[in-house]
C-alpha cells in the first residue's frame, strides 16, 4: 500500500567489498559503523526518512575528501548529513534539493552560531510558547493551510500549531525565525495523526495529546537545538576549523551543472529506487515553507509511486539518475571521485539491485566504477514483513580519470 515502506534498519554486520583493494578496503570502514547511541551536534535535529549516517559521511571525507580545500558537493543533500560533515572539515560545500523542507533543515543544522545566539534560540522558543500559550482562542479562525489539515490533527492541537506558527512569523530577525520556523517543522508528524516520519498515513492507534503539548514539545526541542548548535559551534573552535558558509540550492540535480572542474568530491545518497514517496512524507511540512505537496511529487525521482508497477517508471529513474550523475561527474576537477550511497529497491513487485545499477550506469556514462562495498539490510512493513535488501556504498571517477 502506498506509503508504508519503512526505512532499511539494522547498520553493522559484515561487509562484502569488491574493486581495486585499496579503495575497496577504504569503503568497508565507511560502511562499517553501528547505530549511534546519540547523533552528534545537529544531526539529530528533525527526522527524515532514510537519511545517511552521519559516521558514514564523515568517513567517506576523510578517506576520499579533495585536498586543498576542494568543494563537496550533494546533489541530493536531504536533511543536510554531507553539509554538517563537509563544514566540521572546513570544506566549501554546494547542496540541491527539488523541495524547501530539506534546505530549510539542512541550513538549520550548519549554523555555526555564537554562545549567546545558541542561548537566544532557547530564549526566543520559550518566550514564543508562553505568548502562543496565552493567545488560545477556542473560537480561532484557521489560515487556509491549516484547514486543509484539519484531518490530520486533533481540533485543539492545530490550534496551537498556528499559534506557534503566527507567533515565529512576528520575529523580526530573519536567521532566527527561520531557525523556529524549522523547529515546529520538526514537531508536526509528532503531533498529528500520520503515523511515523516513514509512513505517511493515518495511524491506527491514535491517542489524544494534551492541551498544551504542542507548546510544551516546542519550547523544549528549542533547548535542546541550542544545545546542539552550541556543540556544533564548540568543536569546531576546539578543532580550530575555520567554517565555510554551505550552499543550498533549490534546485534539480537533473538540470543543475557546476562549473567544470569546480568540485573535489561528489558525496551522496541518492532516492532509492521505489521505498519513499518524499513528498508524502513532508505533506504536513510543506505549507510552513509555502510548498505545495503535489508540486515537489511530480518531480521527485524513484519515487514509490512513480515506480510501483510500472516498467516505464523504473526506465525514468535510470534515466532521471543518469542525468543528475553526469552533471555531477562533468563537475568534478582533475583528481576528483564520487561517493554514492544507494540501497537495493523495489518496483513493480520485483527487486531492483543497486550494485547492478550503477554498474550499468557507469557503463553508460563511460564512468570507472573503481570499488563497492556492500551489507546487508532488514527492511520491516507495517504488516511486520522483513525483507533482506542490500545497502551499498560505491566509488566512481569520471571518464577522463579512467583513460
Amino acid at each position: 500500500m502506498k506509503g508504508r515502506r519503512r526505512s532499511l534498519t539494522n547498520v553493522g554486520g559484515p561487509v562484502e567489498a569488491r574493486g581495486e583493494p585499496g579503495a575497496a578496503a577504504a569503503l568497508a570502514e565507511c560502511l562499517s559503523v553501528g547505530p549511534p547511541e546519540r547523533l552528534p551536534f545537529t544531526h539529530g535535529f528533525h527526522a527524515y526518512p532514510a537519511r545517511m549516517h552521519p559516521e558514514i559521511a564523515r568517513r567517506a571525507i576523510r578517506a576520499f575528501g579533495p585536498g586543498g580545500g576542494g568543494r563537496v558537493f550533494d546533489p541530493f543533500v536531504g536533511s543536510g548529513t554531507t553539509a554538517v560533515e563537509a563544514l566540521r572539515a572546513g570544506l566549501p560545500f554546494t547542496g540541491l534539493d527539488i523541495s524547501r523542507v530539506p534546505l530549510a533543515v539542512a541550513w538549520v543544522r550548519t549554523r555555526v552560531l555564537a554562545p549567546g545566539a545558541c542561548r537566544r534560540v532557547e530564549i526566543e522558543g520559550a518566550r514564543i510558547a508562553n505568548r502562543a500559550r496565552g493567545g488560545l482562542d477556542p473560537e480561532l479562525a484557521l489560515p487556509g493551510w491549516a484547514r486543509e489539515e484539519r484531518n490530520w490533527y486533533a481540533p485543539h492541537t492545530l490550534r496551537e500549531i498556528v499559534l506557534l506558527a503566527d507567533q515565529i512569523g512576528r520575529v523580526e530577525e530573519d536567521a532566527l525565525r527561520r531557525i523556529l520556523r524549522a523547529v515546529l517543522s520538526s514537531l508536526l508528524v509528532k503531533l498529528s495523526r500520520q503515523e511515523s516520519d516513514s509512513v505517511a498515513v493515518p495511524s491506527r492507534d491514535v491517542r489524544p495529546l494534551p492541551r498544551g503539548h504542542a507548546f510544551d514539545l516546542f519550547r523544549a526541542k528549542c533547548a535542546e537545538l541550542a544545545r546542539n548548535l552550541l556543540a556544533l559551534s564548540r568543536d569546531l573552535g576546539r578543532r580550530r576549523i575555520r567554517p565555510v558558509e554551505p550552499e543550498l540550492v533549490l534546485a534539480d540535480a537533473r538540470e543543475f551543472a557546476l562549473p567544470a572542474a569546480s568540485v573535489g568530491l561528489i558525496l551522496s545518497s541518492p532516492p532509492y529506487p521505489g521505498t519513499y514517496d518524499y513528498a508524502l512524507h513532508h505533506a504536513r511540512r510543506s505549507p510552513l515553507f509555502g510548498e505545495e505537496p503535489a508540486d515537489v511529487a511530480g518531480r521527485e525521482i524513484g519515487s514509490r509511486s512513480g515506480l510501483s508497477g510500472n516498467e516505464r517508471g523504473l526506465a525514468r529513474y535510470r534515466d532521471d539518475l543518469a542525468a543528475c550523475l553526469a552533471n555531477a561527474l562533468g563537475a568534478l576537477a582533475p583528481g576528483g571521485r564520487a561517493v554514492l550511497l544507494l540501497g537495493d529497491g523495489q518496483a513493480g513487485g520485483k527487486a531492483i539491485l543497486a550494485d547492478r545499477l550503477v554498474r550499468d550506469l557507469a557503463r553508460r556514462l563511460g564512468a570507472r566504477l573503481v570499488a563497492t562495498a556492500s551489507q546487508e539490510r532488514l527492511e520491516r512493513s507495517r504488516r511486520r514483513c522483513v525483507q533482506r535488501k542490500r545497502e551499498h556504498l560505491f566509488l566512481l571517477e569520471p571518464a577522463r580519470a579512467a583513460t
